[in-house]
């Protein structure tokens, strides 16, 4: 397929493309993007990537599936007409030392038994799973997991999440499989979470799907998973795309221990925020025990009611406390201690 062939398919879909000599740029209609630098497309290939969404570079038979919403061959072969585009690919990919994020077949799910006692127990809603498409694997590396798929943007699986259900001390309670760094969950697992944000203009980031089981369970479905103590740059991306009006950083809160590794983590990512939104969009709201798994209907209510009441600006002063002393332990980088800045200009207003 030459680079007439793929312009040509490209205007089909309805692509309008701004040359920039090897490649074309053009906006990501797929996820009805208005930015039109947004995807880069290379002329010799089809070679793609989203730099808004921060995504891998992908064949151009994914960025046709992703426009049509299909992954019917029928669908594809309208446009490609069986024409060879894999060795263009290659040759790219052997140019470029592009590594494709790997997918995978919805079928893969049909292995995983409907088995939901873990989660009832600790008062997870049967309902709550199955929207997440969960259920428990009893063979592959995550044998005795109850697993969740992790979808991308265009309704693939790329990478899955699983939940040790037996306590086995010599093994991890959490095993991800795939870049978890290009997760973005449940935003596109469950069709309610964007609205979600949208209607409320707020986003609450926590530590694991734990966590955002037990806040859906009590009706918060405006929330995000970090997978870890690091907001990733896909994460941060998806943040500014959906841009709400507060940003609430809730990762796990252990005050029972010599440091607090979820406060300290989240004064590191409200720092690294500060780079792309205004100081008063951020806070940080803990759990009002270890994670919000642990909570119940009293300790929610207790914790919104300390949401709402937050004074940022004696938050911003606190944060400033812990930052000072992150300092000191040599603990920051460089990048995050001069967005310090930020804060301290706030505060002297």
């Amino acid at each position: 397929m030459d680079s007439e062939r793929i312009k040509e398919v490209l205007e089909d879909l309805g692509y309008k493309l701004s040359d920039r000599g090897s490649y074309w740029q053009t906006n990501a209609i797929f996820r009805n993007g208005d930015n039109t630098t947004a995807l880069q497309i290379y002329k010799d290939s089809g070679v793609w990537k989203d730099y808004v969404n921060d995504t891998s570079f992908s064949p151009f038979k994914r960025l046709i599936q992703a426009t049509l919403g299909s992954n019917d061959p029928k669908d594809i072969d309208k446009y490609l007409k069986n024409e060879p585009i894999d060795d263009l690919y290659t040759k790219r990919v052997g140019k470029e030392k592009i590594q494709v994020e790997e997918v995978h077949d919805e079928k893969c799910l049909e292995r995983l038994l409907p088995h939901y006692k873990f989660y009832n127990e600790k008062g997870i809603n049967t309902e709550t799973l199955k929207t997440l498409k969960g259920g428990l694997a009893t063979s592959g590396q995550m044998n005795q997991r109850f697993v969740f798929p992790i979808y991308n943007e265009y309704k693939q699986i790329h990478g899955f999440s699983g939940r040790d259900i037996f306590k086995n001390s010599t093994r991890p309670k959490w095993k991800h499989v795939g870049k978890k760094n290009k997760w973005v969950y449940p935003l596109y697992a469950d069709e309610t979470v964007r609205g979600a944000i949208l209607k409320q203009d707020e986003v609450i980031l926590v530590e694991s799907i734990g966590d955002l089981l037990k806040c859906h369970e009590f009706g918060y479905k405006n929330v995000l998973v970090s997978f870890g103590l690091t907001l990733s740059p896909k994460l941060i991306c998806t943040l500014l795309e959906l841009c709400p009006q507060k940003i609430v950083l809730a990762f796990n809160n252990d005050s029972d221990k010599e440091e607090n590794r979820g406060l300290n983590a989240c004064v590191k990512n409200y720092l690294k925020l500060l780079g792309h939104f205004d100081p008063d969009r951020i806070m940080i709201c803990l759990p009002n025990k270890n994670d919000f798994g642990d909570m119940e209907s009293k300790d929610f209510k207790s914790w919104t009611k300390k949401k709402s009441q937050l004074n940022l600006k004696e938050q911003q002063q606190y944060i400033l406390e812990i930052v000072d002393s992150m300092a000191k332990k040599k603990s920051l980088s460089k990048q995050l201690l001069k967005n310090k800045k930020i804060i301290l200009e706030i505060l002297n207003e």
